[in-house]
């Protein structure tokens, strides 16, 4: 069984960074989205799922544009939105008209992944049900107040935040096995996740919400289950990340992100994609 993906890949080159934190590894914003779009791109191919991959631009620069239409499977959606909030709402807006059982990734441009990310994806959804199925048999009390989590909303965001390692962050949590590694369940993201349509149709209130902003405390806060999941979706994120925000001080950690980051630069270089 393959899965359906629809990548929505939100960009914009104009500003440097938000909250003016170095990008790594010497990299200027437009070179990040070049390496972090190629990554993803390229673990997509690894997977051998199908997939559609589209681009929400906002103004972007001629640069990009000539780059992003070097790959004739990538749909390019450029249009002068002039804010990450309205960048993201039109995202969603994409998200809530593609099929129920489709997975859509909700990805800003600024990700890097691993060569395998989507390898390691595909193999926990096709097996989620076994992987987090909960039991109240037995002396587990809590497992009989939260039910069954394989019967809830699933969420993965492909980070590893180092702060859930803090002092003020660490939480008890739920870890599940799969076939290449470990999953672990948190409760606040960014706006990137990846998510079936028709989870996002049965939290549209509430991500629509968080859009104005944006707000991922909107997001975490009302979308997230931490102890008890009525009416709430379980998030989780993989042990290692499968990506990394590339923004120094908050990089996936016990990744080789620098050796990633180069070999897609110089895979780009031996096709063309990457001048220096």
């Amino acid at each position: 069984m393959k899965i359906n993906y629809h990548i929505l890949f939100r960009a914009c080159d104009k500003v440097e960074s938000v909250h003016k934190v170095k990008r790594p590894f010497g990299l200027s914003k437009i070179r990040t989205i070049k390496v972090s779009f190629y990554s993803m791109y390229q673990a997509l191919q690894e997977s051998g799922d199908n997939y559609q991959f589209s681009i929400i631009g906002d103004d972007l620069s001629d640069e990009l544009l000539e780059f992003f239409q070097q790959f004739e499977d990538v749909k390019v959606d450029n249009t002068r939105l002039g804010s990450a909030a309205k960048s993201l709402q039109k995202q969603i807006e994409i998200a809530l008209s593609i099929p129920d059982n489709d997975w859509v990734y909700l990805c800003e441009d600024d990700y890097l992944h691993t060569p395998y990310a989507f390898q390691y994806l595909s193999e926990f959804i096709k097996n989620s049900q076994q992987y987090i199925k909960t039991s109240g048999k037995k002396k587990n009390y809590m497992n009989r107040i939260i039910g069954d989590l394989s019967e809830t909303p699933l969420i993965i965001h492909t980070p590893d935040y180092p702060d859930r390692y803090d002092p003020p962050w660490k939480r008890l949590s739920f870890i599940f096995l799969s076939k290449y590694c470990h999953w672990r369940q948190i409760s606040n993201t960014t706006h990137t996740f990846l998510l079936k349509s028709e989870t996002i149709k049965q939290f549209e209130t509430y991500i629509k919400a968080s859009a104005i902003g944006p707000s991922d405390s909107k997001l975490s806060e009302k979308v997230y289950g931490r102890i008890l999941f009525k009416g709430k979706a379980l998030c989780v994120s993989p042990i290692h990340g499968l990506s990394t925000h590339m923004t120094e001080g908050v990089m996936t950690p016990l990744v080789d992100w620098q050796s990633i980051c180069q070999s897609n630069i110089q895979k780009m270089k031996d096709k063309g994609l990457w001048l220096d």
